[in-house]
């Protein structure tokens, strides 16, 4: 089961043992921090917030600015600050208005209303309207942006429905995703679109302004002086650096170079976080998994791929690259999920004498094949444990290692061959939408080439859910089916991290991103 973030907290453990394992997931896409409430806790000595000052922040990964509409380890610090959203998605999965300040849902619900903020301007000092979110919408249905969602957008219509009123309809029940997509989709200026790419023109109408990038190195941004709400944002600006080292950053913060970085190693992690000077930020949110393809051999046997969910030492994994605070689970839905059959979680649970049976009876002792991972940290640690495991129940991996550059691509063409190790931001979202989110569980040209009609029924059916009762039901008989057939076999869903020194104060984090808008640096 998840651990909650006030049981994390309030731990008798230590927190330096605790946490440690997890700052290494700093590597990854979506950035984890302390919720709003928990921002203000830690800044409940500061009589009120302090004016000016530039927060510098370090990425392992360069910023990405033509990739707006998905995450990147380098977009971490950004995108959300320059380019607002209609909504931002808590800590609680409590929808908080933003470019929004109110919606509804209609029509079975089915159709989706929003009133949006009047008075708001771009940078370029463009009044916002409801043609804005249009054509933002419209942008990421389209796939711009290296947009991810865009396929649970099938069929969406929408429509300027006053200066400041948008209204979308859809062929499908919207209550489990809409939310989600509006948290994920930040507005962008029609105007400078195509300045996106290369980050030669970044206008939004967040809380900072976009004001000098360097591509691989550094990026800048400053106070949006108009900013619609009154009084904010109360620093100077932003600053934000790539190192890719861990060692390199680690002594950044030491000296106060940088007040937040992204990307440390557990080892390093655990020299520093003290939960005094130094924070472990946290949030939750990455599915880790195994993919298989079911048209190459030895996985084209089903039961060699349930052998391989056998195998699989999750607990270990969780330990000593974790830092044991991920889930084990053999599905992919966050605890949270409306529906989610508990009792099923633990299917594939670790039992080597039972693989390896299979694994003989199907005639694959021996197999011999390559397994595809990112050449990052994490994942090499991931599949030190994963290759003895299979080398135990009798099949033969090998490491093909790749940069996300050749990964990413060869994975959305199902390309990455007999197997491959995954992560994905996916795990607050509604099994609705990672559906979507997720391409190794699409229905349709996913990346393990799996092309089950029913399981392609059953996900429709899920999509379908016209309440929370037929989604519960839906869900069970989704997750029944994804385990049969074993074809994607998740290991662990772990928080994602980062580390933070003690006067960064009034950081706000939804779901899927943070935004410096309400952060101050105290004396």
């Amino acid at each position: 089961m998840y651990p909650t973030r006030k049981s994390l907290l309030d731990s008798a453990l230590s927190r330096r043992t605790l946490l440690g394992g997890l700052s290494a997931l700093g590597l990854v896409t979506v950035v984890g921090c302390r919720s709003a409430a928990e921002e203000a806790d830690k800044g409940s000595g500061a009589a009120k917030p302090v004016r000016g000052g530039t927060l510098v922040t370090t990425v392992n990964a360069a910023p990405v600015p033509g990739a707006y509409f998905t995450g990147r380890p380098g977009n971490i610090f950004w995108c959300r600050n320059v380019l607002e959203t209609l909504l931002l998605i808590d800590t609680d999965g409590k929808a908080q208005p933003l470019l929004a300040t109110e919606w509804s849902l209609s029509n079975g619900n089915k159709t989706f209303t929003a009133k949006l903020r009047e008075g708001v301007t771009f940078h370029s000092g463009r009044a916002f309207t409801a043609d804005d979110v249009v054509f933002s919408l419209e942008r990421n249905i389209a796939g711009d942006g290296l947009a991810t969602l865009n396929g649970a957008m099938k069929g969406w219509q929408i429509k300027a429905t006053g200066r400041h009123e948008v209204t979308i309809t859809s062929p499908r029940p919207l209550q489990e995703t809409v939310h989600s997509i509006l948290d994920a989709t930040p507005i962008i200026d029609q105007e400078t679109q195509k300045g996106l790419a290369d980050g030669s023109k970044v206008v939004g109408t967040g809380p900072f302004v976009w004001s000098g990038y360097q591509a691989g190195t550094k990026l800048t941004m400053k106070r949006n002086d108009s900013y619609w709400a009154d009084g904010l944002p109360y620093l100077d600006g932003i600053e934000i650096t790539v190192i890719a080292d861990s060692t390199a950053q680690l002594a950044a913060l030491r000296s106060d170079r940088v007040q937040i970085a992204n990307g440390l190693s557990v080892q390093d992690s655990q020299t520093i976080v003290d939960d005094k000077t130094f924070h472990l930020d946290l949030n939750k949110g990455l599915v880790y998994g195994l993919g298989l393809t079911v048209d190459e051999a030895p996985f084209d046997n089903v039961d060699v791929r349930r052998a391989v969910g056998y195998a699989i030492d999750r607990e270990r994994i969780n330990k000593q690259v974790m830092g044991g605070l991920a889930t084990t689970a053999s599905l992919p839905w966050g605890k949270d999920a409306t529906g989610y059959p508990a009792d099923l979680a633990g299917t594939y649970t670790y039992d080597p004498d039972r693989a390896r049976k299979l694994i003989k009876a199907a005639g694959a002792t021996g197999a011999q094949f390559k397994l595809a991972l990112h050449n990052l940290p994490v994942p090499r640690q991931i599949y030190e444990i994963i290759a003895r495991n299979l080398s135990d129940v009798g099949l033969k991996p090998s490491p093909l290692e790749l940069s996300i550059a050749d990964f990413e691509p060869r994975r959305a063409a199902g390309k990455l061959g007999p197997a491959f190790l995954t992560w994905t931001a996916v795990g607050d979202m509604p099994p609705a939408l990672m559906l979507d989110a997720l391409p190794e569980l699409r229905p349709a040209k996913n990346a393990e080439h799996y092309t089950d009609k029913e399981y392609q029924r059953l996900a429709q059916a899920l999509i379908d859910s016209p309440d929370e009762s037929a989604t519960k039901s839906r869900l069970r008989s989704l997750s029944q089916k994804l385990l049969d057939d074993a074809f994607f076999l998740p290991y662990t869903v772990s928080p994602s991290t980062s580390v933070s020194v003690d006067s960064v104060r009034g950081v706000v984090t939804g779901r899927y991103g943070r935004t410096m808008r309400a952060a101050y640096l105290a004396k």
